[in-house]
């Protein structure tokens, strides 16, 4: 009776140790199913993107030029120094022209001493005093003089070094004293027009049907402000050895802040849509060439949908299905989640 009294209490304590153990694990159980995971959230909205191509580019001058003299002589003039901006057409130096202005004179003497010979031998002309041969040699001999006047006068203007563009002197070369050689031409000053810059950059060949004349860009600079630009021209021509076409950019430069030689990175915008749908970059999973991403439901569970994109940008991209306007999709904490998790949202990001 002893022996079967400790065999009953044995047992009676190995099922209540069991019903406990039971307890505790059914216990336990239902505490780890009601933890949440913590997540970043954003909310999807609508709002413009566009499909562009990113590259960088180097500012060049549209118009720049040497310019020299035609004419020899010694500098007496120096009218303009680095830094000024002049227009087509402006005095920029001057030779000493005295022997070319003592040519001229002598020159228009001559020829206002053939007009008045010439004035009256017409009228002995029309009088038939004088032959038709006499008459035709002294009109020669008055063109020519005048041929010789006009020459005089260019030699004149030649000693008078003008800007042939309108722009900013960025070098001056000539110093007031300086023989300037017409058999060893040397340049005077470095024009370079800025009130229109462009730059050139090379976009890829399965680009080039996105691509037309007109489409925005934008530059952006160390330490500035972006600037737009536009397209000009794409080459017709496709580069063979590199695959991209040559194309164009016109950055308008009335301000003066920029500079030729500069380095811009450029965006260039094929298109734009006005209102997509967008969500983070950070919020879509991408495997297997398959993009999804995690939608937190009004219980604060997410369910995992597949969406197909569109455009993409830096930091957003387009969604063309799988999302709804105002959903949250989950942007961090993707990594401990499945479908059908429970979540908190610690922040709901903005962007």
């Amino acid at each position: 009776m002893k022996k079967l009294s400790l065999v009953v209490a044995v047992f009676s304590s190995a099922v209540f140790l069991t019903g406990c153990n039971q307890a505790n694990s059914s216990s336990n159980s239902d505490t780890a199913e009601v933890v949440a995971i913590p997540v970043e959230a954003a909310m999807a909205r609508n709002g413009e993107i566009s499909s562009s191509y990113h590259t960088n580019a180097t500012l060049a001058a549209r118009a720049e030029t040497d310019v020299i003299s035609k004419s020899s002589g010694i500098v007496e003039q120096v009218l303009v120094e680095e830094g000024d901006y002049v227009k087509a057409g402006q005095l920029l130096a001057v030779l000493e022209n005295e022997r070319q202005r003592f040519m001229l004179a002598k020159e228009q003497a001559e020829l206002s001493r053939l007009d008045s010979e010439l004035k009256r031998m017409a009228e002995m002309y029309q009088r038939k005093l004088i032959s038709t041969d006499v008459y035709e040699k002294l009109q020669w001999q008055y063109d020519a003089v005048k041929a010789s006047v006009d020459l005089a006068e260019l030699s004149v203007r030649e000693t008078e070094i003008r800007a042939p563009i309108s722009g900013v002197v960025s070098r001056r070369y000539v110093k007031t004293g300086q023989l300037i050689s017409q058999m060893a031409p040397q340049s005077l000053f470095h024009l370079v027009a800025n009130a229109e810059l462009e730059a050139v950059v090379h976009i890829p060949e399965q680009q080039l049907a996105q691509a037309k004349a007109g489409q925005a860009a934008i530059l952006r600079f160390t330490g500035m402000l972006p600037v737009k630009a536009s397209v000009s021209r794409i080459s017709p021509v496709v580069d063979a050895q590199s695959g991209t076409v040559r194309t164009t950019l016109i950055i308008d430069n009335s301000d003066g802040k920029l500079r030729p030689g500069m380095f811009a990175q450029v965006e260039l915008k094929f298109d734009v849509k006005p209102d997509a749908l967008l969500v983070p970059k950070r919020a879509v999973i991408t495997a297997d060439n398959q993009h999804s991403v995690f939608v937190v439901d009004a219980e604060d569970k997410v369910s995992r949908k597949e969406v197909h994109l569109g455009y993409s940008s830096d930091t957003t991209v387009e969604i063309l299905d799988g999302v709804a306007t105002g959903e949250k999709v989950v942007v961090a904490g993707h990594g401990a989640l499945k479908d059908q998790s429970l979540v908190t949202i610690v922040t709901t990001r903005e962007f």
